[in-house]
Protein backbone atom coordinates (compact mmCIF):
# COMPACT_ATOMS: atom_id res chain seq x y z
CA UNK A 1 0.00 0.00 0.00
CA UNK A 2 1.35 3.41 -0.97
CA UNK A 3 2.14 5.78 1.89
CA UNK A 4 0.43 9.18 2.10
CA UNK A 5 2.39 12.40 1.69
CA UNK A 6 2.81 14.16 5.01
CA UNK A 7 2.86 17.93 4.62
CA UNK A 8 4.48 20.35 7.07
CA UNK A 9 2.93 23.77 7.71
CA UNK A 10 6.16 24.98 9.40
CA UNK A 11 4.20 25.81 12.53
CA UNK A 12 1.48 27.98 10.98
CA UNK A 13 -1.25 25.98 12.71
CA UNK A 14 -4.81 27.25 12.82
CA UNK A 15 -3.63 30.88 13.02
CA UNK A 16 -2.23 30.55 9.47
CA UNK A 17 0.48 33.13 10.19
CA UNK A 18 4.25 32.96 10.47
CA UNK A 19 6.42 35.94 11.36
CA UNK A 20 10.16 36.68 11.61
CA UNK A 21 11.26 33.08 11.04
CA UNK A 22 14.52 32.14 9.35
CA UNK A 23 14.42 29.13 7.03
CA UNK A 24 17.72 29.97 5.33
CA UNK A 25 19.69 27.07 3.88
CA UNK A 26 17.04 24.49 4.74
CA UNK A 27 15.59 21.72 2.63
CA UNK A 28 11.84 22.33 2.78
CA UNK A 29 9.84 19.54 1.20
CA UNK A 30 6.07 19.03 0.95
CA UNK A 31 5.22 22.31 2.67
CA UNK A 32 1.55 23.07 3.28
CA UNK A 33 1.24 26.85 3.11
CA UNK A 34 -2.29 27.37 1.81
CA UNK A 35 -3.63 30.79 2.85
CA UNK A 36 -0.73 31.28 5.26
CA UNK A 37 0.59 34.82 5.80
CA UNK A 38 4.40 34.98 5.96
CA UNK A 39 5.77 38.24 7.35
CA UNK A 40 9.50 39.09 7.48
CA UNK A 41 10.44 35.45 6.88
CA UNK A 42 13.69 34.39 5.21
CA UNK A 43 13.92 31.53 2.71
CA UNK A 44 17.29 32.54 1.27
CA UNK A 45 19.50 29.75 -0.13
CA UNK A 46 16.88 27.16 0.80
CA UNK A 47 15.48 24.40 -1.41
CA UNK A 48 11.70 24.26 -1.55
CA UNK A 49 10.14 21.22 -3.21
CA UNK A 50 6.48 20.40 -3.82
CA UNK A 51 5.25 23.29 -1.69
CA UNK A 52 1.58 24.24 -1.78
CA UNK A 53 1.12 28.00 -1.25
CA UNK A 54 -2.32 28.61 -2.77
CA UNK A 55 -3.51 32.12 -1.77
CA UNK A 56 -0.55 32.53 0.56
CA UNK A 57 0.64 36.06 1.42
CA UNK A 58 4.34 36.94 1.60
CA UNK A 59 5.26 40.30 3.12
CA UNK A 60 8.89 41.50 3.31
CA UNK A 61 10.18 37.97 2.74
CA UNK A 62 13.59 37.07 1.31
CA UNK A 63 14.12 34.37 -1.32
CA UNK A 64 17.72 35.25 -2.20
CA UNK A 65 19.33 32.33 -4.03
CA UNK A 66 16.42 30.01 -3.22
CA UNK A 67 15.75 26.97 -5.42
CA UNK A 68 12.02 26.34 -5.71
CA UNK A 69 10.84 23.17 -7.47
CA UNK A 70 7.40 21.85 -8.47
CA UNK A 71 5.55 24.17 -6.11
CA UNK A 72 2.17 25.88 -6.41
CA UNK A 73 1.84 29.62 -5.76
CA UNK A 74 -1.51 30.06 -7.51
CA UNK A 75 -3.26 33.28 -6.38
CA UNK A 76 -0.43 34.00 -3.93
CA UNK A 77 0.57 37.62 -3.29
CA UNK A 78 4.00 39.11 -2.68
CA UNK A 79 4.71 42.48 -1.14
CA UNK A 80 8.21 43.96 -1.01
CA UNK A 81 9.90 40.56 -1.36
CA UNK A 82 13.53 39.97 -2.39
CA UNK A 83 13.91 37.47 -5.27
CA UNK A 84 17.56 38.05 -6.18
CA UNK A 85 19.10 34.95 -7.80
CA UNK A 86 15.96 32.86 -7.18
CA UNK A 87 15.41 29.85 -9.43
CA UNK A 88 11.94 28.45 -10.19
CA UNK A 89 11.41 25.13 -11.93
CA UNK A 90 8.03 23.68 -12.90
CA UNK A 91 6.16 25.99 -10.52
CA UNK A 92 2.69 27.50 -10.86
CA UNK A 93 3.42 31.20 -10.36
CA UNK A 94 1.39 34.43 -10.09
CA UNK A 95 3.50 36.17 -12.73
CA UNK A 96 2.05 39.70 -12.25
CA UNK A 97 2.94 39.50 -8.56
CA UNK A 98 6.52 38.55 -9.37
CA UNK A 99 6.80 41.35 -11.94
CA UNK A 100 5.86 43.77 -9.17
CA UNK A 101 8.75 42.47 -7.02
CA UNK A 102 11.62 42.43 -9.52
CA UNK A 103 15.17 43.10 -8.27
CA UNK A 104 16.60 46.57 -8.72
CA UNK A 105 19.81 45.78 -10.61
CA UNK A 106 19.13 45.27 -14.36
CA UNK A 107 21.44 42.26 -14.78
CA UNK A 108 19.89 40.42 -11.81
CA UNK A 109 16.40 41.47 -12.89
CA UNK A 110 16.99 40.08 -16.39
CA UNK A 111 18.12 36.72 -14.95
CA UNK A 112 14.93 36.47 -12.91
CA UNK A 113 12.73 37.39 -15.89
CA UNK A 114 14.49 34.81 -18.05
CA UNK A 115 13.88 32.21 -15.34
CA UNK A 116 10.20 33.16 -15.04
CA UNK A 117 9.75 32.69 -18.79
CA UNK A 118 11.60 29.36 -18.80
CA UNK A 119 9.50 28.17 -15.85
CA UNK A 120 6.29 29.18 -17.64
CA UNK A 121 7.30 27.15 -20.69
CA UNK A 122 8.06 24.14 -18.48
CA UNK A 123 4.44 24.08 -17.23
CA UNK A 124 2.84 25.22 -20.51
CA UNK A 125 1.74 28.59 -19.16
CA UNK A 126 2.09 31.30 -21.85
CA UNK A 127 -0.60 33.69 -20.59
CA UNK A 128 1.84 36.33 -19.38
CA UNK A 129 4.67 35.68 -21.85
CA UNK A 130 4.20 38.98 -23.70
CA UNK A 131 4.47 40.91 -20.42
CA UNK A 132 7.60 39.02 -19.41
CA UNK A 133 9.20 39.57 -22.82
CA UNK A 134 8.43 43.29 -22.58
CA UNK A 135 10.07 43.54 -19.14
CA UNK A 136 13.02 41.44 -20.35
CA UNK A 137 13.65 43.73 -23.31
CA UNK A 138 13.25 46.89 -21.25
CA UNK A 139 15.63 45.53 -18.62
CA UNK A 140 18.17 44.51 -21.26
CA UNK A 141 18.01 48.01 -22.78
CA UNK A 142 18.63 49.49 -19.34
CA UNK A 143 21.55 47.12 -18.80
CA UNK A 144 23.21 48.01 -22.13
CA UNK A 145 22.59 51.71 -21.49
CA UNK A 146 24.33 51.43 -18.12
CA UNK A 147 27.39 49.86 -19.75
CA UNK A 148 27.47 52.38 -22.62
CA UNK A 149 27.17 55.35 -20.26
CA UNK A 150 29.83 53.93 -17.89
CA UNK A 151 27.63 54.37 -14.87
CA UNK A 152 28.74 53.98 -11.28
CA UNK A 153 29.74 50.81 -9.49
CA UNK A 154 29.13 47.63 -11.47
CA UNK A 155 29.27 49.34 -14.88
CA UNK A 156 32.67 51.05 -14.48
CA UNK A 157 34.63 47.87 -15.20
CA UNK A 158 33.83 47.78 -18.94
CA UNK A 159 36.29 48.88 -21.65
CA UNK A 160 35.60 51.42 -24.39
CA UNK A 161 35.10 48.64 -26.96
CA UNK A 162 32.57 46.93 -24.69
CA UNK A 163 30.76 50.24 -24.19
CA UNK A 164 30.50 50.81 -27.94
CA UNK A 165 29.16 47.26 -28.39
CA UNK A 166 26.67 47.92 -25.59
CA UNK A 167 25.46 51.07 -27.34
CA UNK A 168 24.91 49.05 -30.51
CA UNK A 169 22.86 46.45 -28.59
CA UNK A 170 20.84 49.23 -26.96
CA UNK A 171 20.00 50.83 -30.32
CA UNK A 172 19.15 47.43 -31.83
CA UNK A 173 16.72 46.62 -29.03
CA UNK A 174 15.12 50.06 -29.23
CA UNK A 175 14.62 49.54 -32.97
CA UNK A 176 13.07 46.12 -32.33
CA UNK A 177 10.72 47.66 -29.77
CA UNK A 178 9.36 50.29 -32.15
CA UNK A 179 9.36 48.16 -35.31
CA UNK A 180 7.54 45.06 -34.05
CA UNK A 181 7.34 45.19 -30.27
CA UNK A 182 10.12 42.62 -29.81
CA UNK A 183 8.21 40.12 -31.91
CA UNK A 184 4.97 40.52 -29.96
CA UNK A 185 2.94 43.21 -31.76
CA UNK A 186 1.38 43.02 -35.22
CA UNK A 187 -0.02 46.51 -34.64
CA UNK A 188 3.45 48.01 -34.21
CA UNK A 189 4.69 46.11 -37.24
CA UNK A 190 1.84 47.56 -39.32
CA UNK A 191 2.58 51.07 -38.02
CA UNK A 192 6.30 50.82 -38.75
CA UNK A 193 5.59 49.42 -42.23
CA UNK A 194 3.33 52.37 -42.95
CA UNK A 195 5.97 54.75 -41.61
CA UNK A 196 8.63 53.38 -43.95
CA UNK A 197 6.24 53.61 -46.91
CA UNK A 198 5.60 57.27 -46.06
CA UNK A 199 9.35 57.97 -45.91
CA UNK A 200 10.08 56.09 -49.14
CA UNK A 201 7.26 58.00 -50.84
CA UNK A 202 8.88 61.28 -49.86
CA UNK A 203 12.12 60.33 -51.60
CA UNK A 204 10.23 58.95 -54.61
CA UNK A 205 8.27 62.20 -54.97
CA UNK A 206 11.46 64.26 -54.63
CA UNK A 207 12.98 62.28 -57.48
CA UNK A 208 9.96 62.95 -59.68
CA UNK A 209 10.06 66.72 -59.19
CA UNK A 210 13.03 68.17 -61.06
CA UNK A 211 12.75 71.82 -59.92
CA UNK A 212 11.03 72.43 -56.60
CA UNK A 213 11.12 76.23 -57.03
CA UNK A 214 9.12 76.03 -60.26
CA UNK A 215 6.41 73.75 -58.86
CA UNK A 216 3.47 74.86 -56.74
CA UNK A 217 2.87 73.46 -53.27
CA UNK A 218 -0.32 71.82 -54.48
CA UNK A 219 1.55 70.04 -57.26
CA UNK A 220 4.15 68.79 -54.78
CA UNK A 221 1.43 67.32 -52.54
CA UNK A 222 -0.26 65.77 -55.55
CA UNK A 223 3.00 64.14 -56.62
CA UNK A 224 3.65 62.93 -53.05
CA UNK A 225 0.29 61.17 -52.78
CA UNK A 226 0.80 59.75 -56.25
CA UNK A 227 4.16 58.35 -55.09
CA UNK A 228 2.58 56.99 -51.91
CA UNK A 229 -0.11 55.23 -53.94
CA UNK A 230 2.48 53.82 -56.34
CA UNK A 231 4.78 52.43 -53.62
CA UNK A 232 1.82 51.10 -51.61
CA UNK A 233 0.55 49.31 -54.72
CA UNK A 234 4.03 47.94 -55.33
CA UNK A 235 4.24 46.83 -51.69
CA UNK A 236 1.05 44.76 -51.92
CA UNK A 237 1.96 43.65 -55.46
CA UNK A 238 -1.13 45.01 -57.20
CA UNK A 239 -1.41 44.18 -60.93
CA UNK A 240 -1.98 47.89 -61.68
CA UNK A 241 1.72 48.64 -61.18
CA UNK A 242 3.36 49.45 -64.51
CA UNK A 243 6.82 48.05 -65.22
CA UNK A 244 8.01 51.32 -66.74
CA UNK A 245 7.25 53.17 -63.49
CA UNK A 246 9.27 50.61 -61.54
CA UNK A 247 12.27 50.88 -63.86
CA UNK A 248 12.08 54.69 -63.68
CA UNK A 249 12.57 54.59 -59.89
CA UNK A 250 14.70 51.49 -59.22
CA UNK A 251 15.92 52.45 -55.73
CA UNK A 252 12.61 53.34 -54.07
CA UNK A 253 10.88 50.50 -55.92
CA UNK A 254 13.45 48.03 -54.62
CA UNK A 255 13.02 49.41 -51.10
CA UNK A 256 9.24 48.93 -51.28
CA UNK A 257 9.59 45.33 -52.49
CA UNK A 258 12.24 44.62 -49.83
CA UNK A 259 9.95 46.11 -47.18
CA UNK A 260 7.19 43.74 -48.33
CA UNK A 261 9.24 40.61 -47.77
CA UNK A 262 10.85 41.86 -44.55
CA UNK A 263 7.47 42.72 -43.01
CA UNK A 264 6.03 39.35 -44.08
CA UNK A 265 9.04 37.59 -42.59
CA UNK A 266 8.60 39.47 -39.31
CA UNK A 267 4.83 38.91 -39.22
CA UNK A 268 5.08 35.11 -39.47
CA UNK A 269 6.68 34.51 -36.02
CA UNK A 270 4.35 37.07 -34.42
CA UNK A 271 1.31 35.26 -35.84
CA UNK A 272 2.74 31.92 -34.76
CA UNK A 273 3.12 33.16 -31.18
CA UNK A 274 -0.44 34.47 -31.08
CA UNK A 275 -1.84 31.21 -32.48
CA UNK A 276 0.28 29.09 -30.11
CA UNK A 277 -1.12 30.93 -27.07
CA UNK A 278 -4.76 30.33 -27.99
Amino acid sequence: MESLITRDDLGAGSARTLSRLDFSGRYLRDIEGKEVTYTDCTFSYSIIERGYFHKAIFINCKFIGARIRESVFRSATFENCDFRYVDFHRCILPVPQLLANLPGYPNIRWEMLHNIRANAHSVGDTKWEADVVYHEARTEIEHWRGIANAGTGYYQKYSMRQRLAARFHQIRLLAERYIWGHGESLFRLALSTGFFLVVFSFFHAAGQVADLDAVSLGAIFKQYFKSLYFLSSLYVDLPSVIASEVSASPITSSLAVTLRYVSIGLAIPVLYKHIARR
